[in-house]
């Protein structure tokens, strides 16, 4: 058994920053992509509700879908490769005929354009900044890197 990997991009807005979710409250706000490309946050803070949860489980259900459909086309494919040799070389004995069906590949689908309804917010603690709904922004936001609250 081999590992593979995949490459899936995921697009960022005009400004460089790429659309979140929230596991928890499942509120969207946007974070710049340098910040969240860096290996040394293991974790970050919602700037919604506050809450820190691990830095790979903000992506939305837009790229892990994405994601999925990428796998199991690569496991279509595969899985024709190998059971396709394996049967031609079965049929070829004339003893016993087997056929295979096996599910077509989806095309892939295009990612979506992150929505422009958000409003910048920085933060001085960490030198950083999110993208929010002006409601959120309004009520206060916590800082992703620290969870400090900035009302």
């Amino acid at each position: 058994m081999s590992i593979v990997n995949f490459e899936v991009g995921i697009p960022v807005d005009s400004d460089g920053y790429i659309e979140m979710e929230c596991d928890f409250c499942k509120n969207r706000f946007m974070l710049p992509s340098n910040t969240f490309q860096k290996e040394e946050h293991l974790h970050f803070f919602c700037p919604i509700c506050g809450l820190p949860n691990k830095t790979n489980t903000f992506y939305c259900p837009e790229v892990l879908e994405k994601v999925e459909q990428s796998a199991m086309n690569y496991m279509y494919k595969e899985v024709e490769k190998t059971l396709g040799k394996a049967i031609k070389s079965i049929n070829k004995s004339g003893f016993i005929k087997m056929s295979i069906d096996i599910p077509k590949q989806e095309p892939e689908k295009e990612l979506y354009t992150p929505a422009n309804e958000y409003e910048v917010v920085g933060f001085d603690c960490c030198n950083t900044s999110v993208k929010v709904q002006y409601i959120d922004k309004e009520i206060g936001v916590y800082c992703p890197l620290c969870g400090d609250a900035k009302l």
